[in-house]
Order: C-alpha cells, then sequence, then structure tokens
C-alpha cells in the first residue's frame, strides 16, 4: 500500500513538472507579444551589457538587469536571450513556491497550490514570468527567504540559526531591490513581531530584527553602492530618489474610491480564483490562530496578503499586477483549505454512489465530492486557457514592425515613440516622451485628467519618423489632429502605425 502512494505521488509530481516545462519554455520568444514595459527595460539591460551603463530606477532592480545583460554579452542582444534568463527565474519561483506549500500542507497542498498557481489568469504568471518584469524574480527571493525564516525559526542551533536569519534578510532585501513594492513586507513584518511579543511567545526578538535589519542593509548598500561605484553616481542617485517620489504619487499611494472598487472587482472575480481569495486568507487566519510555531509561520504568510492587498484596494492604482503577489501567496492557502475538507483530496465516487444506492446519505462524503469537482473546475477550465494563449502564440506584430523599420529606414533614422519594443528590437535610435509623461498618462487613463498630449510637444525634438502602437495610443501622447497634419503614415502592422513627417 506504501508503495502504491510513493508511485501516485512521483507519477504526479512528474506530470506536474513535464506541464510547467511546456508552459514556461514552449513559444517563448512569441508569447506574450513584448510591450512598452518589457521594451523599457530591455533597452537599459542592452545598455548595461555594450557600454556597461546602469541607469534605471528603483521600479526594477539589478537582479533582472544584470543577469540579462550577461545573457546578451554570450548570446547576443535579442529578446529571446533575456526570456530564457527570465523563464530561469519562473523555474526556480515555482520550485521555491512548492517546496513552501510542501512544508506548510504536504506535497498534495504543494502539487494544488502549483496548479492554481500556473492556471489562474488573475495570478498570470506564466505571462509575467516569461518577460523580463520584476513579479517574478522578487517573488522568488521571498519565497526563498520565508523558507530560510522557517528553518532558522525550528533551528536549535545558535550560529547557524542567525546565519540563517541574516541571509533570509538579505533575500528579503533582493526582493525589495528587484521591485519597489515589496517594501509592504515591512509592515508586516513589525507587525508580526508584535503579534509573536503579544500573543504567540514563540521566538525571540532577534528571530524579526536579524532579518529586518539585514533587508535594510542590503538595500541601503545598492543604492549608496550606486553612487560611488558606477559612472555618474550621483547623478543615478538623485534620479532613484526622483523615481521614489514619483512612484508614490504615481501608483503607490493613491486614493480613489472608483479604483478601489476595481481592485475589489478583480479580487472577486473569476479569474482570481473564482473570489476563493478571502475564504482562503480566513482559513489562514484560523490555521494561524494556533499558539506554536506553525500557527507563527502561517500567521506570516497571512499578514502579507493582507497588509499588500489593503494597499492594492485602498492605496494602490489597482493594476491586477500590483496583486502578485499576495494571489501567489494565498494560492497556498485556497490549495490547504480544500486538503483539510477533502480528506486529503481522497474521494469515492463509488463510494457515493454505493451509499446513495443503499438509501444512506453521507453529508461528509457529498460535501467532499462537491469541493473536488469545484477545486478540479478552479484548475482544469483556466489551465485550458494557458495552453491556448501558449500554444497558439502571440501577435508578433512588435518584429514584424521592427523587420520593416530595418528593411526599409536610414541605419541613421530616429523614431520618436512610445513603444520602445520595437526600438530593442530594431536597434534604431528612438526618442521617448520624458518620464513626467508617464504621470500624466496614469492620470488620464485611471483618473479622467486631460490626455498627455496636451502637455508634450512631440515635434520639438525633431525626429522625422513617429510610431504609435498600442501604449501609445492608449496613453494619448501624441494627438491625432498633430499628427494628421504634419505626417503621413507609411505602412499599419498589427497595431503598429509608421508615420515620415510631411515636407513643406
Amino acid at each position: 500500500m506504501k508503495s502504491s502512494l510513493i508511485t501516485w505521488r512521483v507519477l504526479w509530481i512528474a506530470i506536474l513538472i513535464v506541464l510547467v516545462l511546456f508552459l514556461a519554455l514552449y513559444n517563448l520568444e512569441h508569447w506574450p507579444p513584448t510591450w512598452f514595459d518589457e521594451g523599457v527595460h530591455l533597452l537599459a539591460a542592452k545598455k548595461l551589457a555594450l557600454e556597461g551603463k546602469y541607469r534605471f530606477g528603483p521600479a526594477l532592480g539589478p537582479t533582472v538587469f544584470f543577469p540579462i545583460a550577461a545573457a546578451f554579452r554570450v548570446a547576443g542582444v535579442s529578446l529571446l536571450p533575456a526570456r530564457v534568463v527570465m523563464v530561469g527565474y519562473l523555474l526556480l519561483c515555482l520550485a521555491a513556491f512548492y517546496t513552501l506549500a510542501r512544508s506548510l500542507g504536504g506535497w498534495k497542498v504543494a502539487t494544488a497550490g502549483t496548479l492554481l498557481l500556473i492556471s489562474s489568469p488573475g495570478v498570470n504568471i506564466l505571462r509575467w514570468g516569461r518577460q523580463a518584469l520584476g513579479e517574478v524574480p522578487a517573488t522568488l527571493f521571498f519565497l526563498a527567504g520565508i523558507l530560510l525564516w522557517i528553518k532558522a525559526l525550528n533551528d536549535e542551533h545558535g550560529d547557524r540559526r542567525r546565519g540563517e536569519l541574516i541571509f533570509s534578510g538579505v533575500l528579503l532585501g533582493l526582493a525589495i531591490l528587484t521591485k519597489n513594492q515589496f517594501l509592504l513586507l515591512v509592515p508586516a513584518w513589525v507587525l508580526l513581531w508584535i503579534t509573536n511579543k503579544l500573543y504567540y511567545h514563540q521566538a525571540p526578538h532577534s528571530t524579526f530584527v536579524l532579518p529586518l535589519f539585514s533587508a535594510i542593509v542590503c538595500v541601503l548598500a545598492w543604492y549608496v553602492g550606486q553612487k560611488f561605484f558606477f559612472p555618474a553616481g550621483g547623478h543615478l542617485f538623485t534620479h532613484n530618489v526622483q523615481e521614489w517620489s514619483n512612484a508614490l504619487s504615481r501608483g503607490i499611494i493613491t486614493i480613489s474610491p472608483r479604483r478601489a472598487l476595481d481592485a475589489i472587482k478583480f479580487l472577486i472575480s473569476q479569474d482570481t480564483f473564482y473570489a476563493w481569495v478571502l475564504p482562503g486568507v480566513l482559513y489562514a487566519a484560523l490555521l494561524a490562530w494556533r499558539r506554536s510555531k506553525e500557527g507563527l509561520q502561517w500567521a506570516l504568510l497571512a499578514f502579507v496578503v493582507v497588509v499588500w492587498l489593503g494597499w492594492f484596494i485602498t492605496l494602490s492604482v489597482g493594476w491586477p499586477r500590483y496583486a502578485f503577489l499576495p494571489l501567489v501567496v494565498a494560492a497556498i492557502f485556497i490549495a490547504q483549505f480544500f486538503h483539510d475538507w477533502t480528506g486529503g483530496y481522497r474521494v469515492s465516487l463509488g463510494e457515493l454512489w454505493r451509499k446513495i444506492r443503499l438509501g444512506h446519505y453521507d453529508p461528509i462524503l457529498a460535501g467532499r465530492v462537491i469541493l473536488t469537482a469545484l477545486f478540479l473546475l478552479m484548475v482544469m477550465r483556466p489551465l485550458q486557457g494557458r495552453f491556448t494563449e501558449v500554444i497558439s502564440g502571440g501577435a508578433d506584430a512588435p518584429q514584424r514592425m521592427a523587420a520593416y523599420i530595418v528593411a526599409h529606414l536610414p541605419p541613421d533614422a530616429e523614431i520618436e515613440t512610445y513603444d520602445p519594443e520595437v526600438c530593442f528590437l530594431s536597434g534604431y535610435d528612438c526618442h521617448f516622451p520624458p518620464s513626467g509623461i508617464m504621470d500624466a498618462a496614469i492620470e488620464y487613463v485611471w483618473y479622467n485628467a486631460p490626455p498627455p498630449s496636451e502637455h508634450y510637444d512631440f515635434r520639438q525634438y525633431g525626429a522625422r519618423y513617429l510610431l504609435i502602437g498600442e501604449f501609445g495610443r492608449w496613453t494619448h501622447v501624441y494627438a491625432p489632429e498633430v499628427v494628421e497634419e504634419h505626417y503621413d503614415l507609411v505602412v499599419s502592422i498589427g497595431g503598429y502605425e509608421l508615420y515620415e513627417e510631411r515636407t513643406e
């Protein structure tokens, strides 16, 4: 019997590994289509690789740029090497997630949680994880840091325990460096520290102080180091300060009832675990009620989710990507709930049918069958969508427009655009709107402010060509009437329009 259980476990894990590898690697260069955010990051990594210049603010950190730049140096500057690096992060993140879930609830919870994670369109871990973005790498560092902290929590060896706590703090610091929203870990960590003091009494103060101190030192070391070890370091340091200020007003601290309502709608939508986030968090709180080290572990994850989602709803601009980390953690909560209330995902339809035929109604068995069917629906239906996305592939319009530019424009042509992915793919010099335009664009898109085109006279920069793609059109950076008056359409490819300035 025991041998049979081990065989089934190995089979399920093998199926999960094959599934993850396929969804992570297949059609990597074309799905998802590259876009504004990825294009900006790729251009920064290209400059680092070719010129040794690091010029990016705190929105995305060195843990992404340096590995991609190294890949560019080895394999050449193109989209595929960058995405191979990001898939490496994605696979490590999923492995860390599985390990954490297994440490909390066993291999069944880990397998179920991973299936929830890769299938959910609300989390969208495959889309974000295959691109040069920061959410997945930052989540990897967070999960690894939490795993090491849990190990230290249960370690009785003093010296080794201190080292584990310090290193867990470094990993949490790397998460913050990778994606600045991960600073929300700090209030959650302090809240856990206070709760342990008042309620749990399971760990000494050093269990919380050492990781917090190490994380702060890690972050400060990077920003101070920029000033002394990078060319134009003083300018970069000033730029970081300015970017932090912009980020606070842009999307980290904004108050809008309409955006709060949209954030709530997203969290209770079918895409987001069929609205099981709140029940999952409540169940995690129930598990955290125990005054034990296990309860303290669940409390840490629950505090992270509650603090983060509280910010997401009340103070953020409400982009679904901003809820990425708490949704990843919530997948563990939901998987644990269904595991516990289905008897470890063990149901017997034959037994249920036999009892029904005999006229014996077993509400517990019936409930387990219903919950199991619901869980399968939550996984299998959206998983079909992920397969369709990966297999059918994304539009290759950015690549086709880049190829057209290379084939038809002079090598020294400068292009005005707000769609940097085409500039990266083509290798052409582009002029982009100043960083302040992003703030105006967010105000326009989300808060009904005047369009950025009222603040930005792009013609003063003298670029002969103008490229308008989905992002430039969405943000209304280029006034249509100005474009119509002064430019001729050269070609339109899959949502991108290339214009040439009309000679007077």
